[in-house]
């Protein structure tokens, strides 16, 4: 029986109350559960990740041959060994994805982007003989002065990190009907803007105005359980891949997409999951995977170890948040003006644009003006973490309303009554 609260009359229910049987329960406490690491196939090989020790370099050559000729070594993919992939947008969940940028940063072609960029794949039959392959691969570099901050970046001459990413198309983008800006490369890829009322005339009727900057770091989901990935690859070309994902489809659809398979041909059976946060909804091991499957034509295995997460898998994004807002002595906010900008990692595809939905969202603000921008910087691609963008950006925002609440002993205010 569940107690009223509210005078009523005392009701059962069939589930609040009582203490239901999680159906998950008994594998995992007795240990039969199988996450994504713990599948294994007679004749599987081991794959291993050759990654960058920069994280800014242009990549001259990549030699392979005497990996490939260490005894055990049955299959090495490089960026060459991937399709060129075309730049159209897919859902990888929480977020928007580039197909194009995906596949560069599930391995490296060119240039690479971050400490931690994949440049080569080895599959051998032990795990050890994999990692002795990987010594064996020679990468020339030309290193690059790295970007490691929004701030940093959006300097006027910051290094270019895609020099694709134009300042024209940004601004025609942005508001058609201006000026066509200059046409030159940027690290902002791309900018959202929100305006509401006006907004000088809401500053003049505030009576208080907090003006603040705020910068938030980089912070990684940190699951307990790695990335994994298992890939068979039969003869028919009909694949399958077990993993630890949130989102079975989307490993279907993008892994498809990177390799360029039909979808209908590639099976994925999501395993247990040891925690992700919204880090597992994307691609790393995957693709990599299945190609080394098909090019030794038996399964392959990979798993990152805790070092490999942090380096390649995506955290949230650092930020860098400038604003202003103005209220009344009775505590009615009258205008607000905010400025972001996220850190996407190497590649575009930032949470910027939930953050400057939900910047002000819990408030009613008459007039307002925010602009938020997607950055590039040389780390990790950033992927969803709890609520894409919001925390970061509803931090500054309570503090203000917190410099608020202290104007009664004139802590921080500029009156401008």
């Amino acid at each position: 029986m569940a107690d009223s609260t509210n005078g009523s009359s005392q009701k059962s229910f069939r589930v609040i109350g009582t203490r239901p049987i999680r159906h998950d329960g008994i594998e995992k406490v007795t240990g039969r559960a199988k996450y994504g690491a713990d599948y294994s196939f007679p004749g599987m090989l081991y794959g291993k990740v050759l990654r960058s020790p920069h994280a800014h370099a242009r990549i001259i050559a990549i030699r392979t041959e005497k990996a490939a000729a260490l005894p055990g070594v049955k299959a090495i993919v490089t960026g060459d060994d991937f399709p060129d992939i075309p730049g159209t947008t897919a859902m990888m969940g929480e977020l928007v994805v580039n197909t194009h940028y995906l596949s560069l940063n599930v391995m490296a072609r060119g240039k690479v982007l971050y400490d931690g960029h994949a440049v080569a794949a080895v599959a051998a039959t032990s795990p050890h003989i994999a990692e002795e392959a990987l010594r064996l691969i020679e990468v020339d570099y030309e290193v690059l002065p790295p970007v490691m901050s929004a701030e940093a970046a959006m300097k006027a001459d910051a290094p270019i990190l895609l020099p694709e990413i134009r300042q024209k198309f940004i601004a025609g983008r942005t508001d058609p009907g201006s000026p066509e800006g200059p046409d030159r490369p940027t690290n902002v890829a791309a900018h959202i803007q929100f305006q509401r009322g006006d907004l000088e005339a809401g500053f003049r009727a505030a009576d208080y105005i907090v003006e603040r900057e705020f910068k938030t770091a980089t912070v990684h989901q940190g699951y307990i359980e790695p990335h994994n990935a298992v890939a068979i690859y039969n003869s028919d070309g009909l694949a399958t891949i077990y993993c630890s994902t949130q989102g079975t489809f989307n490993v279907r659809t993008l892994t498809a997409t990177v390799l360029k398979m039909d979808e209908g041909r590639i099976k994925v059976v999501p395993a247990e999951i040891g925690g992700g946060f919204g880090g597992k909804t994307t691609i790393y091991l995957e693709p990599v995977a299945l190609l080394l499957a098909r090019k030794s034509g038996r399964p392959v295995k990979m798993t990152m170890n805790r070092a490999e997460v942090l380096r390649a898998s995506g955290p949230t994004s650092g930020t860098w948040i400038k604003g202003k807002m103005g209220a009344t002595r009775d505590g009615k906010i009258t205008a607000a003006q905010f400025w972001m900008a996220y850190e996407a990692g190497g590649f575009p595809g930032s949470p910027f644009a939930p953050g400057a939905m939900c910047c002000t969202a819990p408030y009613d603000v008459p007039n307002l003006l925010l602009d938020s921008y997607d950055v590039v910087v040389n780390r990790p691609k950033v992927a969803a973490y709890r609520a894409p963008g919001s925390p970061a950006r509803r931090s500054p925002a309570n503090r203000w309303l917190t410099s608020w609440r202290c104007a009664a002993e004139s802590i921080r205010w500029t009156s401008v009554s």
